[in-house]
């Protein structure tokens, strides 16, 4: 059977079949527990220390596995203390905005009656009301993107501090995941695994498990060492 090698495996898949053979590779017990989760539906259980599932309904059950291969790690900054400073930001001008566009609209708030009404009778406002028209407008564009920015500032900061916060949760009680700066570190495990269908046919599978872990510093300069999510699994072309 001929699998796909990627070289970015290549200094640890050498290795790799002596750990395997031997007490196994730490991956493993993470995988197992992922498996043994995901079959019984713990969800609880699961949402401890992953973001996916391996549901037995639609997926099958894992019967074993065989670690192939496992990745070299790869970081990219997580700067959270940052995401939050530009989510404050956002929020500030969006409210500072709509003090403005209030103000506006009660300075001009007749104006804006004539202009609203004409349109809902599909007719064209009066000249005199062309400007506050041009302005109303543009206010009205504004807040839509100012709304957005907040939220994209919101989604941001959602996105990269739920996976600090599984990984640090043992050790990071009490603690302001936002204020923290770091590393998000990613690897990839690849296994052969023994699937039962749902229709009770048993198979062989290749799959694609994503781990992530968080490695930051608190505002002190205190280091806190995440431990290893499943941040994704995908099946694979034997």
């Amino acid at each position: 059977m001929e699998r796909r090698r990627s070289t970015s495996y290549a200094l640890v898949a050498g290795s790799l079949a002596l750990l395997v053979g031997c007490s196994g590779p730490p991956e493993g017990k993470i995988l197992q527990d992922f498996f043994r989760a995901s079959r019984l539906r713990h969800n609880t259980t699961l949402g401890n220390f992953a973001t996916v599932s391996f549901d037995p309904r639609t997926d099958g059950v894992v019967q074993d596995f065989e670690i192939i291969e496992i990745s070299a790690e790869r970081r990219r900054p997580l700067p959270l203390r940052q995401f939050a400073e530009e989510l404050e930001k956002a929020r500030a001008a969006d409210a500072q905005f709509t003090e403005q566009k209030r103000a506006y609209q009660n300075a001009n708030i007749t104006a804006i009656d004539r202009i609203m009404k004409a349109e809902a009778s599909d007719r064209s406002p009066a000249a005199r009301d062309l400007p506050v028209k041009a302005a109303w407008d543009k206010g009205v564009a504004d807040a839509a993107m100012h709304t957005q920015a907040v939220a994209d500032a919101e989604d941001q900061l959602s996105a990269n501090s739920g996976i600090v916060e599984l990984s640090l949760a043992r050790q990071a009680s009490g603690i302001d995941i936002t204020q923290l700066e770091g590393d998000l570190i990613l690897k990839d495990v690849r296994i052969l695994a023994t699937v039962r269908q749902p229709d009770g046919a048993t198979v062989e599978r290749n799959y694609l498990v994503g781990m992530q872990r968080a490695e930051m510093k608190d505002s002190r300069g205190q280091e806190l060492s995440g431990r290893w999510i499943v941040t994704s699994i995908e099946r694979e072309e034997m």
